[in-house]
C-alpha cells in the first residue's frame, strides 16, 4: 500500500486511526510490528514508530516496551483531540456514541446559552446574527456546506460571548465536538431544516432580549429537536434529569 511521500507519519497514522475507529482493528487487538507495518505502508520505521506514538497520545493504542502495541476501547479515546474527532467525523458513527455527544452538549450548552445572554455585546450579537443569515442561506438554496458553516459559526459567536476565558480556552475542542454533532443530526436534505434555523432565530432573540432562561430553554428545545431527528423517537427518562 503505496503512501503519499508527504506528511508520511501523517498518512500512516490517519489510516490506522480510521481502521480503529471504524472497526477493522478491534479492542484488544495486537498491531503488526513497526518492520510489518513499514513493509504493509511502504515507509521506513521511523514513520511507523512516529504514527504510533502519535496514536498512543490519543489514547487510540497503548505501547509497552518489548511488546506488541495493542487497540484500546473508545473509552480510552481522547474524544476532546481534534484530530479524534476529525477522524470520527469521516464516517458513520455509532448512534450510543451520538446520543452521549447530545449528552454531553445538554450538560454544556444551556449554561452557554445563558452566560451569553447575559454578557453578549453589540460584536457578538452582530457575529451571530450573520452567522444565522448563512443558516437560512444554506437552507433556503440547499446547500449543506453553507449551512454546516453558519451552524458553526452561530455556536462559536454563542461561546465568545459568554466572555468567559475558561470556556474560550476550550473552544477548539468543543467547537470539533459540536460539528461531530452537526453532521450526524442534520437532515440529508437541507431545505428541511427550516425549523431548526427558526429555532436557532429564537435563541438569537432570547439572547439580545438578555431573556436568561428563555435562552436556556430554547437551546435545550434545538439539541432535543437534533436528537430526535436522528437517534430517538421517545425521549429517554435521563433526558428530564438534565437541566
Amino acid at each position: 500500500m503505496k503512501v503519499p511521500q508527504t506528511n508520511i507519519s501523517e498518512s500512516v497514522t490517519q489510516h490506522l486511526a480510521r481502521r480503529i475507529m471504524h472497526g477493522d482493528l478491534a479492542p484488544g487487538l495486537s498491531l503488526p510490528g513497526e518492520n510489518e507495518l513499514a513493509v504493509e505502508y511502504e515507509v521506513s520505521r521511523t514513520s511507523v514508530r512516529n504514527a504510533l506514538q502519535v496514536l498512543a497520545a490519543k489514547g487510540l493504542i497503548s505501547i509497552q516496551a518489548k511488546k506488541r502495541s495493542t487497540v484500546n476501547s473508545r473509552e480510552q479515546w481522547s474524544l476532546l483531540d481534534i484530530d479524534v474527532l476529525g477522524w470520527l467525523s469521516e464516517g458513520e458513527v455509532d448512534l450510543k456514541l451520538v446520543e452521549q455527544l447530545i449528552v454531553t452538549r445538554l450538560i454544556f450548552e444551556p449554561n452557554v446559552a445563558t452566560l451569553a445572554a447575559l454578557n453578549a455585546n453589540g460584536h457578538d450579537l452582530a457575529a451571530m446574527e450573520d452567522a444565522l443569515q448563512l443558516m437560512r442561506k444554506g437552507q433556503v438554496e440547499a446547500q449543506r456546506a453553507l449551512f454546516e458553516e453558519g451552524d458553526l459559526a452561530f455556536h462559536h459567536a454563542l461561546l465568545r460571548a459568554t466572555h468567559n476565558p475558561f470556556l474560550l480556552a476550550l473552544g477548539n475542542a468543543l467547537s470539533a465536538a459540536m460539528e461531530l454533532s452537526f453532521k450526524q443530526t442534520i437532515e440529508k436534505d437541507v431545505r428541511q431544516t427550516k425549523v431548526a434555523v427558526d429555532d436557532h432565530f429564537q435563541l438569537f432573540d432570547a439572547i439580545r432580549l438578555k431573556q436568561v432562561e428563555t435562552a436556556r430553554q430554547q437551546m435545550r428545545t434545538i439539541l432535543l429537536n437534533a436528537a430526535k431527528k436522528r437517534i430517538w423517537q421517545d425521549r429517554p427518562e435521563m433526558f428530564d434529569h438534565i437541566i
